[in-house]
């Protein structure tokens, strides 16, 4: 695995999924100023609404088009499909099964020119959090 930071400022990214996990991902990729269009029947409370594109429907194919990354956070069948409709220049987070994902997102403590990545391979996000609070601590005495 090489870990890598991306710019995703402006680009456009697609949620596929509205819940509770969507919704997680979604926060995190405004905070970076993603182009965030969200396919979903139904929104979490927690997505800002006038935040994103909304496409208020099921998964369609062509629905990927443009984005420079994908999260596919809703059931099996429709994570399987939407990895099978990525173009190769694509990168797929399926947050259903980490085995078919392109990527895992990172947690980053960031203090003034430094920025530390935590990653747990996708096993644990809340664990990543932890270890990303307590490297906050030790920047923030530097």
């Amino acid at each position: 695995m090489y870990p890598v930071m991306i710019n995703i400022r402006e680009k456009k990214v697609v949620v596929v999924g509205g819940g509770k996990v969507a919704a997680r991902k979604i926060k995190t990729l405004l905070a970076e100023q993603a182009a965030v269009t969200v396919v979903s029947p139904t929104l979490h409370a927690d997505i800002p609404q006038a935040e994103v594109q909304w496409l208020a429907r099921p998964y369609r194919t062509g629905d990927l088009e443009g984005a420079k990354l994908v999260f596919a956070c809703t059931d099996q069948e429709v994570n399987r499909q939407i990895m099978e409709d990525a173009a190769p220049s694509q990168l797929v987070n399926n947050t259903g099964d980490k085995t078919f994902s392109d990527f895992y997102n990172v947690a980053i403590a960031r203090k003034k020119d430094v920025s530390v990545m935590i990653s747990t391979n996708g096993l644990s996000p809340s664990r990543s959090k932890e270890i990303r609070k307590k490297i906050e601590a030790i920047l923030d005495q530097l």
